[in-house]
C-alpha cells in the first residue's frame, strides 16, 4: 500500500507543479494581450496568436512524433468540444473582454471559473463532488464579482461582463480537454484545438473587425510571437499535464495566485493602480477560493 502512496502523492505533486509554472505564465496574459491592442484588434489579435500557437504544438508533434494521435478517432468528439469551448467561446469573449477593461480587473474576475467549475462540474455534471460549504464559497465568489461588475453600466462594465462570460465556457472545456488527454498527447489536443479556434476566429474577425495592415502586424509581431508560443502555447501544455493529474477544481484554485502576478506586472509595465473597489471584490473572490480549496483537500484526504 504504501508505494501506491508515495506515488499518487508523487503525481500529484508533479501535476501541481506544472499547475504553478501555468499559473504564472498565464497570469502575464492580460497585460500582453492589452500592450498588442496598441495596433490590432481583439478578434485578429486572438486569431493570429491561435496560429502561432498552432505552429507551436505542429512542432511539438512532429519533434515527438506523434502525428498519428489524431488518428484516434475516440478522442475527436472530445477534442472538438474542447476546441469549440476553449479555443472559440473563450479567447473571443477573453479577447473582447480585455479591449474594455483593465488587466487587473480581467485577472481578479477570471477567478470566477472556480465557481463556475464548481457549479457545472460539481452540481450539474456530477463530474466531480460536491461539498455542502462550497456553496458559501461560491456566494462570496458572486458577491466579490458583483462588487467589481455592478459600478457603472458601460465601458470596462461591458469589458467584465465578457471576462467573466469567458470563464463560464472553460469549464466545459477543461472536462473535455481532460477526457481528451487519456487519449491523445497534450500537443495533439493543443494542435487541433489551435487550428479550429483559428479559423472560427478569423471568421468572426472578417464578419466584425477591419483587417490589419502589414504596418500593424509588424508593430505587433513580437506580443503575438509572446501570446501564441508561451502563453497560448508552452503554458497550455503545463495547463493540460497538471489537469491529467489533479481534478480540475482543484488545478483552477492553484491557478488562483495568478492575479496576484497579474496586478504586480500590470502596475509595473502598464502603470494600472490597484483601485480600492479591485480590492474589495478580490478579499471575498480570494476567500471563496480558499473555502473551496479548503474544503477539495479534506475531501481528498478522506477518499480511499
Amino acid at each position: 500500500m504504501q508505494p501506491t502512496s508515495s506515488l499518487a502523492v508523487s503525481t500529484e505533486r508533479v501535476g501541481e507543479l506544472f499547475i504553478i509554472a501555468e499559473t504564472f505564465f498565464w497570469s502575464l496574459f492580460p497585460v500582453m494581450t492589452i500592450l498588442t491592442f496598441g495596433t490590432l484588434t481583439p478578434l485578429y489579435t486572438a486569431a493570429i496568436s491561435t496560429v502561432i500557437a498552432a505552429l507551436f504544438f505542429a512542432v511539438g508533434l512532429t519533434a515527438k512524433r506523434q502525428w498519428h494521435h489524431l488518428l484516434r478517432r475516440k478522442a475527436w468528439r472530445s477534442m472538438f468540444l474542447t476546441s469549440l469551448f476553449i479555443g472559440v467561446l473563450f479567447y473571443a469573449c477573453m479577447f473582447m473582454g480585455l479591449r474594455h477593461t483593465t488587466a487587473g480587473n480581467a485577472s481578479i474576475l477570471s477567478l470566477m471559473e472556480v465557481f463556475f467549475s464548481f457549479v457545472i462540474l460539481g452540481v450539474l455534471l456530477r463530474h466531480e463532488p460536491v461539498l455542502p460549504l462550497h456553496l458559501l464559497g461560491g456566494v462570496l465568489m458572486v458577491i466579490g464579482a458583483g462588487l467589481i461588475l455592478l459600478p457603472g453600466m458601460t465601458g470596462w462594465q461591458q469589458g467584465n461582463l465578457l471576462v467573466v462570460s469567458a470563464t463560464f465556457f472553460a469549464p466545459w472545456g477543461n472536462k473535455y480537454a481532460q477526457q481528451a488527454r487519456k487519449i491523445v498527447s497534450a500537443e495533439a489536443i493543443m494542435f487541433c484545438r489551435s487550428v479550429i479556434g483559428s479559423l472560427f476566429l478569423f471568421l468572426l474577425a472578417a464578419l466584425f473587425e477591419t483587417p490589419p495592415s502589414w504596418e500593424a502586424l509588424h508593430a505587433s509581431a513580437g506580443f503575438l510571437l509572446v501570446n501564441g508560443m508561451l502563453l497560448l502555447g508552452l503554458s497550455k501544455i503545463f495547463w493540460l499535464e497538471g489537469i491529467a493529474r489533479l481534478p480540475i477544481t482543484k488545478a483552477i484554485s492553484l491557478g488562483s495566485l495568478a492575479p496576484a502576478f497579474t496586478l504586480i506586472v500590470a502596475y509595473v509595465v502598464l502603470h494600472e493602480q490597484v483601485t480600492a473597489m479591485q480590492v474589495l471584490g478580490f478579499l471575498p473572490i480570494a476567500f471563496g477560493v480558499y473555502l473551496l480549496t479548503k474544503k477539495r483537500a479534506a475531501l481528498s484526504s478522506v477518499v480511499p
